[in-house]
This record gives C-alpha cells, sequence and structure tokens, in this order.
C-alpha cells in the first residue's frame, strides 16, 4: 500500500485516530489534530517524514521517543503514543487548548498592541523552564521558533486586566531525528533562519543549549518589539523607551554571536529576565508624590479640559495603522507562500539540471514599492504596498560573473549584460524578480532587514570588494550584495531606449539600497556604479554541472 503524510479531514489513521485538521508541516512530519475513536478524546498526531524517520531507522526513532516519553514537565507537551501507519511512523502528544505563539504575535501586530514586559517575560520564562528541562535530559530543542510554542492566554483579575500566559513547547527532543543541516535549511527556505543560532548556520554546526539561549533571546526582542532582529538591530530600549534600562543587557547577552558570548543555561537567562521583570514592577509599583496640591486643582481641572480638546481633535496615529496594516500584509503574502511552497524534492530537482549558483524562487506573491510605514523617501521609490506575483524563476547567488570572491563586472551598457547572461543560457532579471529576491519572504525593506546600516554592505561603488565576502550583507533567500555596492540592471523597460535599474546609488546609501529602490537609464548608458545579475526560467534546457 502507498505511503503518504497527507490526510484530510475524516480520515483514520491506525485505525484509530479520526484527522480533524491539518495543524503544521515540518521537516520533523506533519502535525493534525485527531480524535480518538474509542475515548473520544482529542489529541495531537505527527506523521514522521521517512527521510528522517522511516523505517532504517527505526532503533533511533524508538530511542528518541522513550527519552522524551520521560520527560514530564508542565511547559512540555506531554508525548502518548509511538505507533506505525501504513509504514509511516507516527507519535501522539497532548492537544493543548491555544495558539501558536507566532498567530499571538501576529495578532497583537494586527490589533497595534504590544507586550508589557511582564507578559513577555512571562512567555519566555516558561519556554526557557521547558528547555532547561530537555537540557537537563541531554536534549538540545535547535530549532525553536513561534511555530512551536504553543500559548494559552486569559485575562484575569479586576476588569481582567491581569494577563495570565501558559505556554508548552512542541516537538521537543523528537527534533534530534532531523539532522542539524536539514533543519537549517528549512529555516532558510520558509525566512525563519533569525532564530537559528549563528554557530547552527555553519557548514559543521555543532547545537548546545547556548543555541536553544539565542534562539529565546530573538523571541524575548521580537515580543517587546514586534519583529524579530535581523542584521545590525537596534536594541529594545531604543525602539522602545518606557522599557527597563536592564531590558538591553538581557537581550545583549542572549544574543551573543558566539556561544561562549551567550548566558552559559537557561536558569542563567531566567533569573536575568526576573530582575528585569521586577525592576519593570517597581517602575510601576513605587509610591509617588502627588503631582497636583490641592491648591492647584483648579488650574489642573482647566489644564485637563484644554487636553481634551486637543486629544478630540487629534486624528488617530496614522503611523500605528500604517505598521499594523504592513504585519497584515507582510503575514498574507508570508501564509501565501508557505501555502504553495513545492516539497524538497523539486528544489532538489530543479538544482540538478541548472547552473550552480542560483537560488530557485517558486511561483508567489510580494509586496512590491514601499511599505505604508516606510517613509516616503521618493527617488523612484515605487508605490505603496502593491501586491504582486512573480512566476517561478532562478536567480544568481552574486553580482556576475557569479563567483564568490570574484569582483563584480560593471561599466557595462544593457546590452552587453544582456549578452553576458545570454552567453550562460540564462537572462536579465525583471524588476520584480530582483526586488522579491532583495525582499524574502517577509518583504523587508532592506535585503538584511528593516533598518539601514551603513557597515553592513560597504560602499561597493567607491570601493568594489569581492561577491559574498561581506557575510551579513544577504537576503533571505540567500542572494548576496543585492541591497548594497552596485545598481543592476533589469530587463523591465519604462518606455523605448530606457531599463529599469534597481539597487544602489552612490549618492544616498540609504534610500538606493532598499528593495523598493529603481531608477531608469538609456540602454546605452555605462558606468561603474552598474552590475547586473543574471535569472533562468524553471523550463530552460538543462545544462551539465561544472
Amino acid at each position: 500500500m502507498a505511503t503518504k503524510l497527507e490526510f484530510s479531514r475524516g480520515e483514520v489513521i491506525a485505525q484509530k485516530y479520526e484527522v480533524v485538521d491539518l495543524l503544521d508541516e515540518s521537516p520533523l512530519g506533519v502535525t493534525y489534530r485527531a480524535k480518538h475513536l474509542r475515548n473520544g478524546l482529542y489529541v495531537r498526531i505527527t506523521m514522521l517524514n521517512p527521510k528522517c524517520a522511516g523505517p532504517e531507522h527505526k532503533a533511533r526513532i524508538v530511542s528518541s521517543f522513550n527519552s522524551v516519553q520521560s520527560l514530564d514537565h508542565p511547559h512540555l507537551c506531554k508525548v502518548g503514543e509511538l505507533g506505525e501507519h501504513n509504514g509511516i511512523a507516527f507519535y501522539t502528544f497532548e492537544d493543548f487548548e491555544g495558539q501558536t505563539l507566532r498567530e499571538l504575535l501576529q495578532e497583537y501586530r494586527i490589533n497595534s498592541k504590544t507586550f508589557a514586559v511582564k507578559e513577555a517575560a512571562q512567555i519566555c520564562m516558561q519556554i526557557l523552564e521547558a528547555l532547561s528541562e530537555m537540557h537537563r535530559h541531554g536534549l538540545v530543542m535547535r530549532a525553536l521558533r513561534p511555530e512551536y510554542v504553543l500559548v494559552n492566554v486569559r485575562w484575569t483579575g479586576p476588569r481582567r486586566q491581569t494577563f495570565v500566559a501558559q505556554t508548552k513547547l512542541t516537538g521537543g527532543g523528537l527534533l534530534d531525528l532531523v539532522p542539524t543541516e536539514v533543519l537549517a535549511e528549512d529555516e532558510f527556505t520558509r525566512g525563519e533562519a533569525q532564530y537559528l543560532a549563528p554557530e547552527l548556520k555553519s557548514f559543521d554546526p555543532v547545537p548546545t543549549p547556548r543555541s536553544d539561549v539565542y534562539s529565546v533571546g530573538v523571541i524575548f526582542y521580537e515580543l517587546l518589539v514586534g519583529q524579530a532582529p535581523i542584521g545590525t538591530f537596534q536594541l529594545p530600549k531604543m525602539r522602545r523607551p518606557d522599557l527597563p534600562d536592564h531590558v538591553n543587557d538581557v537581550v545583549d547577552l542572549a544574543l551573543g554571536q558566539a556561544p561562549e558570548d551567550r548566558y552559559p543555561s537557561t536558569q542563567d537567562f531566567i533569573y536575568d529576565i526576573q530582575r528585569t521583570f521586577q525592576d519593570a514592577s517597581l517602575d510601576e509599583d513605587l509610591p509617588r508624590r502627588p503631582l497636583v496640591t490641592p491648591i492647584g486643582w483648579g488650574l489642573a481641572l482647566v489644564l485637563v479640559a484644554f487636553i481634551g480638546v486637543i486629544l478630540f481633535n487629534l486624528r488617530p496615529d496614522q503611523a500605528k495603522l500604517d505598521e499594523a496594516r504592513d504585519a497584515e500584509l507582510r503575514k498574507e503574502v508570508f501564509d501565501q507562500i508557505q501555502a504553495t511552497r513545492p516539497p524538497p524534492e523539486v528544489f532538489k530537482a530543479m538544482y540538478a539540471r541548472h547552473p550552480q549558483n542560483m537560488i530557485y524562487i517558486p511561483e508567489g506573491p510580494f509586496l512590491a514599492g514601499r511599505l505604508n510605514s516606510e517613509p516616503d523617501i521618493g527617488l523612484g521609490a515605487g508605490p505603496i504596498a502593491e501586491k504582486r506575483s512573480t512566476k517561478g524563476f532562478l536567480i544568481d547567488v552574486f553580482e556576475y560573473p557569479n563567483l564568490k570572491g570574484a569582483k563584480p563586472t560593471f561599466g557595462l551598457t544593457y546590452s552587453e549584460a544582456e549578452a553576458l547572461c545570454e552567453e550562460r543560457g540564462k537572462r536579465l532579471c525583471t524588476a520584480d524578480e530582483w526586488e522579491r529576491a532583495c525582499k524574502g519572504p517577509w518583504s523587508r525593506i532592506y535585503s538584511y532587514g528593516d533598518y539601514f546600516d551603513p557597515e553592513y554592505c560597504g560602499n561597493g561603488v567607491e570601493d568594489p570588494y569581492p561577491s559574498g565576502t561581506r557575510e551579513q550583507c544577504k537576503s533571505e533567500y540567500g542572494l548576496f550584495d543585492i541591497s548594497g555596492g552596485f545598481r543592476e540592471w533589469t530587463s523591465t523597460s519604462p518606455k523605448k531606449g530606457r531599463a529599469l535599474v534597481k539597487g544602489g546609488l552612490k549618492s544616498s546609501p540609504e534610500k538606493g539600497t532598499r528593495c523598493s529602490m529603481a531608477t531608469d537609464e538609456s540602454t546605452g548608458f555605462a558606468d561603474q556604479s552598474i552590475s547586473f545579475r543574471c535569472c533562468r526560467n524553471p523550463d530552460a534546457p538543462p545544462v551539465a554541472q561544472e
């Protein structure tokens, strides 16, 4: 009988679990909510991916399951049964009533809400307590991200103003079945690589408990600021002045680039968060002298009335509305990309038949132009947050000649660049393809994040540097130097005899290196600021790999 991981509502697994709905897909497998036919209880069931948990891995599966089954912690989902259905191994775990942390984060963004320090601290301490229990048993999560955190939030107390969260981790321990490099590849494909510790992005990844510390540091930052730290990021208090001073120190220690620069253990991280929590509580609870004396009450009332008139006439905070709209659009685009993402086999087959050093980006949407919350930078910034789609395409990782360590070719006209691409069985990219590849699945402002950093990509126009040597000057899809240095020809023509040029801008890098930036030049123009990279159609004739 053919094996499969995909099931529809109403299908029965192992003659006792009726599928209710699909919950998640990860390198470990596909997870469903299911109902036990005999006792009527709901469970979650993960059909394990045969590539990492097939029949030949039976001993490892049983060993990993036994080690996880012994875990009993209030912030870890309790594992139930290990079984088999038509040759596919599966395991069950408790059906915790809650949403994923990713869904909660998005809910806050859409409603223009921010997590209080107490709320962020509460969630992260529970995650760290769960990880501490795993580490005590010699297990490392490795690929922790908000999708693996389930949260049940309720509001209690007078007027229901007290935030109470119950948090549980899923997949803990059993992710050990997936090779670290496969987990890393999946994170990059999903656009979630920001949660991976730097040492897990290397060619020889070595996961340790401090790798998990880094992932929680990213989540803590995102809870406080509303966005994960990418590239050279601002410390939380710079983004939110209302935060306690100690928050910056906590984030700085949790996100150390080297493992030895981070908290030695999750318990150390917990103690420091508790101190931040207490600092915030003290700020709120300290007795304060009255700001208005009885003698001044009359003037105070007049002042209050005056302020009331002003507030009444104030328009809603447009900046927050714009940020919320952007968050909604970004999530909508990201979810659509995820829903239509081809399986890994498609990517593998694509890379086998096309030239090396190219990234395959499947058909899908992106946000073209500048975001609603992005300042109006002029200079051809394009329309505001316009949702567009491209067909699938492959794009060079580096600027021509597309070799790591080579200096980009520059000073060519449009026709000369076009001819060099055609010599290699490729073509110039369209402006939409270029912009989508630059922005990544989360529609970033710059290829490396949402904030400009003059050191990130350097000034490649005045001092060209070898391609790919600035490791952080990279988009989430894995393209180097696309948001800095040279401008690049595209095949998009706004009118006869002219072509759009994307990226770069010698006179103003902060404006010009945004992914939405575009200018147009005469196709006969050439100077030292213009380079190019090539694209290729997925159905182009196969080429022999070097």
